[in-house]
């Protein structure tokens, strides 16, 4: 029943963003100095789900740092189209940018979807030398339910115990830093995700499963596997309080963390600078978090 409930406001929620998709790239046009690569398959089994979007600078010098981007939208929704604007953003910020398609709950639990991006990354970085991208440079950097997803995958790059929790390699290339907007860290609080989300993200039964612990993204042995972060939100996102929390978290115990918060005048959406670039707001929390990536090269 909860299941056929979820698919049923999914299918809502996406004729809404595949609406707001049509709008928004026809006031914005892509643009011309950025090569965009489509569809490119990571997992050589032809799955849309398992294709990626590569973005490079039409005209580079040396070979760039290269971030991989994963989307957001709960993991019941969501493509790698919603970001390819902000992902030439940030290629023309000096990456070459790898953008990556991924399985959605409920047709999946949670490990599927890390074991698919643990292989998209590493594809991303055996193929960065063809597009002008330095792999030993690898950043990850996501919006909402994505920004949980790079914590999880690059905390599992250093925590042997995580990984085997889930069930998931580890990923053979280092991650330099993160960048996190609008963050979904949380899953289990007693809030409209938490209700719902756990036995269709981790599967029934999750609160007696190995991977349990780890589950909270405060627990320290996943933060102290963690790379420098930088956090965005702002008045407006709905859970700027995840972002909030989690930044104090990872202060709270020793990891270099910034949050980004903005406190403007009228409210910003969640998800802002992934969603909507152009916009003054998101160009200044773009440029921030890619200073700060580039700072920790």
């Amino acid at each position: 029943m909860l299941e056929k409930m979820i698919r049923s406001q999914t299918a809502k929620q996406e004729q809404q963003l595949e609406s707001f998709l049509a709008r928004h790239d026809a006031a914005n046009p892509f643009p011309e100095d950025v090569l965009l690569t489509a569809d490119a398959d990571y997992m050589g089994d032809g799955r849309p789900c398992h294709r990626m979007d590569i973005f490079r600078p039409r005209e580079a010098k040396e070979a760039l740092p290269v971030l991989v981007n994963i989307h957001g939208g709960g993991f019941l929704l969501g493509k790698k189209e919603a970001n390819r604007l902000f992902c030439a953003d940030m290629c023309r910020r000096g990456f070459v940018v790898f953008c990556l398609e991924y399985p959605l709950v409920p047709d999946v639990d949670i490990f599927t979807v890390f074991r698919a991006l643990t292989a998209g990354i590493e594809r991303a970085a055996a193929l960065a030398p063809d597009f002008g991208g330095d792999a030993s440079k690898l950043f990850l950097c996501g919006d909402s339910a994505g920004a949980y997803l790079c914590v999880y995958l690059a905390a599992m790059r250093k925590n042997a115990a995580m990984a085997r929790a889930a069930g998931v390699p580890q990923l053979s290339s280092d991650i330099a830093a993160l960048g996190l907007i609008s963050g979904m860290f949380y899953t289990t609080r007693f809030d409209n995700i938490g209700i719902f989300l756990p036995n269709i993200v981790y599967g029934r039964g999750w609160r007696h499963a190995p991977f349990r612990e780890y589950i909270d993204p405060e627990n320290p042995s996943l933060i102290a596997a963690l790379p420098p972060c930088f956090l965005v939100t702002a008045r407006g996102d709905f859970l700027r309080h995840y972002s909030r929390d989690f930044a104090a978290a990872l202060k709270k115990n020793g990891l270099e963390a910034e949050l980004f918060d903005m406190d403007e005048p009228e409210k910003l959406a969640h998800a802002f600078a992934a969603m909507l670039p152009e916009t003054a707001a998101a160009q200044r929390a773009n440029a921030a978090m890619a200073d700060f990536l580039q700072a920790h090269i």
